[in-house]
């Protein structure tokens, strides 16, 4: 039987270091553009219920092409060094 000492095992893999602060600003940009973009399409056309909705995809989408632009930034960054 294997010795058990109440620790738990050790991760054999890992998030790569950084990777927090994209996820943080990426939901953060996502919620902002969300919002903003369902506010946009509310405000200026308020005859079509759809135009609020595809404001707050189009929010989503650039708030996702963000974060993904910024991570990759940084990560070709990590690869200079």
């Amino acid at each position: 039987m294997s010795e058990d000492n109440g620790k738990a095992p050790e991760p054999t893999w890992k998030l790569p270091d950084g990777i927090e602060d994209h996820i943080e600003a990426g939901l953060i940009q996502s919620a902002v553009g969300v919002v903003a973009g369902g506010i946009t399409g509310a405000l200026l056309f308020r005859s079509g219920k759809g135009m609020a909705a595809a404001g707050m995809a189009t929010g989503f989408g650039i708030a996702v092409g963000s974060t993904f632009e910024r991570a990759y930034q940084d990560h070709l960054k990590q690869q200079k060094a």
